[in-house]
């Protein structure tokens, strides 16, 4: 066969239009570089910086520790309440006749209270078993605050 009847083929190496190996190898290279930023805000560097871990178990324990605030407000106007129309504290949950569940703590165990006075103030001091669900234990949880009004 003569020469001219096959075609020739030439390539362009000026042509802007990358090959199927160079859109696989930028693919490649974005996933490397968002599978780093994950792994980096997860774990950090180490050292003094926190990571991203442990940001989201401090955030998720000051949003436990809001919600047990806004718990133990709401008993303490309980309280309140009580001592306006009995002229008296309450000595003990039952007598507030709240709905049950109402004196729970976050693990479901009803909570305690007893008033301590601090420099002429009432202060009302609310006690959780804690995550073992036992009183008397390490884990038990107190908090006080000041009875409004």
């Amino acid at each position: 066969m003569p020469p001219e009847a096959f075609p020739v083929v030439q390539f362009d190496m000026t042509s802007t239009h990358p090959t199927r190996r160079g859109h696989a190898m930028v693919g490649l290279l974005a996933l490397l570089i968002v599978m780093g930023i994950v792994l980096y805000m997860m774990f950090g560097t180490g050292g003094n910086k926190t990571s991203y871990m442990d940001q989201v178990k401090k955030t998720r324990d000051n949003g436990r520790e809001m919600a047990r605030e806004i718990k133990t407000d709401q008993m303490s106007l309980l309280i309140a309440m009580y001592r306006q129309t009995n002229n008296k504290l309450p000595a003990k949950v039952a007598d507030l006749e709240a709905p049950s569940g109402s004196f729970n703590d976050r693990w479901g165990t009803e909570m305690t209270f007893t008033f301590v006075d601090q420099g002429g103030r009432t202060m009302i001091k609310y006690k959780s078993a804690g995550p073992d669900i036992q009183y008397g234990t390490s884990d038990d949880v107190e908090y006080t605050d000041s009875v409004p009004y």
